[in-house]
């Protein structure tokens, strides 16, 4: 990874725009969406560029741009279109310590302006490190589709109600009534015209109510070390479980799925494990918790009616042979 992506609290940032053309347009677009105090310095600026002054949108000047005027920015792009100015722009913005981008210049540049999905406060930035600006391109779409325009107003409804889910415990329960919020709750409550903050309170109580989460067990196999020859479902279930027992020989690229707050426990030898495996994952499930067992081999039937006695709720998601891994390993 050369780029590392970032999120800069714009709130508190001032940004230098050289530039007046359509590179500069471009980027005062992206740039206004957030509160940043912005200066754009330009001989000659597009008529779009002055209206924006005008209504107090930003800070316009035809005074060359010099150390001075870099003293407090955060940001700088080089947006002339020109290589000697925004090279001279560039080392202008190095001197002062301050972080440059040249429109469209990876290598003379400090920082990249990813592809991003905004659907504010929750933004997705999408970048290829300048390799492949329409592949970002189709992610960005592809991205915007799945998430309509309501997932930004059930997001603000959730950032303004987190003081209140305070009450639930940390944890679990926490990310219990956030997923059900996001999942199931909420789009319902935005499609039926609801007030979100009512249905947020409805859900909180129920969720305070003192019923205890239920455990589940959940059973899968991968015979490749993959990532993506894993099901779609076994990914989700990865995603979401809050313990994850392991054989030893599962991937380490299949482990980075699951969330960072899960406890992976890797198991040792059939012959050597001390209680039985149905036993234990009976037993972390009996708190409440979504345990998935991952085997680096096919499933026994044995194992899923062993855990079925203990009375814990268990779904098992087959998973893809050593032979059709292959197979598709060599198609992909």
């Amino acid at each position: 990874m050369r780029h590392f992506p970032i999120f800069l609290d714009m709130d508190r940032t001032r940004v230098i725009v050289s530039g007046g053309g359509d590179a500069a347009l471009a980027k005062l677009r992206l740039l206004l969406k957030t509160n940043a105090a912005i200066t754009v310095h330009a001989l000659r600026p597009l008529p779009e560029i002055r209206d924006l002054a005008r209504n107090g949108r930003l800070h316009l000047t035809d005074a060359p741009l010099d150390a001075t005027a870099l003293s407090d920015a955060t940001l700088v792009y080089a947006a002339d279109e020109d290589a000697a100015r925004d090279a001279a722009t560039m080392a202008l913005a190095r001197a002062a310590g301050v972080l440059g981008n040249i429109v469209d210049d990876l290598e003379g540049s400090d920082f990249i302006t990813p592809a991003m999905v905004d659907r504010a406060p929750l933004t997705i930035a999408i970048g290829t490190e300048g390799a492949a600006p329409m592949l970002a391109r189709a992610v960005k779409r592809d991205l915007e589709e799945r998430l309509p325009a309501a997932t930004a107003e059930l997001a603000r409804a959730a950032q303004a109600f987190r003081p209140r889910a305070e009450a639930l415990p940390h944890g679990r329960a926490r990310r219990a009534f956030w997923a059900e919020w996001f999942e199931s709750h909420g789009p319902a409550a935005h499609g039926n015209g609801t007030a979100l903050e009512a249905a947020l309170e409805t859900l909180l109580k129920r969720h305070l109510s003192g019923q205890d989460a239920e455990g589940r067990i959940t059973l899968t196999f991968t015979a490749s070390a993959d990532p993506d020859l894993m099901t779609l479902k076994a990914r989700k279930a990865l995603d979401s479980a809050d313990v994850v027992i392991h054989d030893d020989d599962i991937a380490p690229g299949i482990l980075e799925l699951a969330r960072r707050e899960a406890r992976l426990i890797s198991l040792a030898p059939a012959s050597n494990r001390i209680p039985p495996l149905h036993q234990l994952l009976a037993l972390e499930a009996d708190g409440g918790a979504h345990v998935l067992y991952i085997s680096g081999a096919p499933l026994s039937r044995s194992l899923g009616a062993a855990c079925r006695r203990s009375g814990i709720t268990v779904d098992i998601i087959p998973g893809i042979a050593a032979r059709d891994a292959a197979q598709l390993k060599e198609t992909a």
